[in-house]
């Protein structure tokens, strides 16, 4: 091959993997986006589960056959009709919000265990509870026995974020995680 052609294709190499580290920093924001946009709707789902039982009421027009269960957004009742509810035994307490289905790593407050993360999470919390103190990524990389390029130390980063986010680890100022 010739200088100028190894040249060429040594810059495009150079760009492309700048490209895709662009790319990949734009896939983190935008999963920790959705990871903050699903914490933001389990919170919202809950304050209205829990202020239901006060201030439930139909508006008109609302309803459903009885086949087809209506949305809890949807069922609003009057003080009135929620008085004669409770009058007539109906239970109008909210019912307790499960655990989101399909969630890789589930949130803490669920009651989950451990045991049901994926085990690479399982690894990843082991290793900072191990520390017995706040760790960097490239500290976790190092214990596991990664590889500590950035791309490697990047991706423990995205899963260490996941994990705080959902209440496993909680993220320190400084960027560290601690159990």
């Amino acid at each position: 091959m010739s200088l100028p052609l190894l040249e060429r294709l040594t810059t495009r190499l150079v760009a492309l993997s700048a490209h895709a580290e662009r790319l990949r920093d734009q896939l983190a924001e935008a999963e920790d986006e959705m990871d903050r946009l699903r914490v933001t709707e389990q919170v919202v789902k809950e304050i209205l589960a829990e202020e239901g039982a006060e201030e439930i009421g139909a508006p008109p027009g609302v309803g459903g056959s009885d086949d087809e269960p209506v949305p809890f957004y949807q069922v609003m009742l009057t003080p009135a009709q929620a008085t004669e509810q409770v009058a007539q035994g109906i239970d109008l307490r909210p019912v307790p919000t499960p655990a989101p289905v399909g969630l890789l790593v589930p949130y803490r407050h669920h009651g989950a265990s451990a045991d049901e993360l994926p085990a690479d999470y399982q690894a990843l919390l082991a290793t900072v509870r191990a520390a017995g103190g706040p760790v960097m990524c490239r500290q976790v990389c190092e214990r596991l026995g990664l590889s500590t390029e950035s791309g490697q130390v990047e991706g423990v980063r995205a899963k260490l974020k996941r994990l705080a986010e959902r209440g496993w680890l909680r993220k320190t100022p400084s960027g560290a995680f601690a159990a």
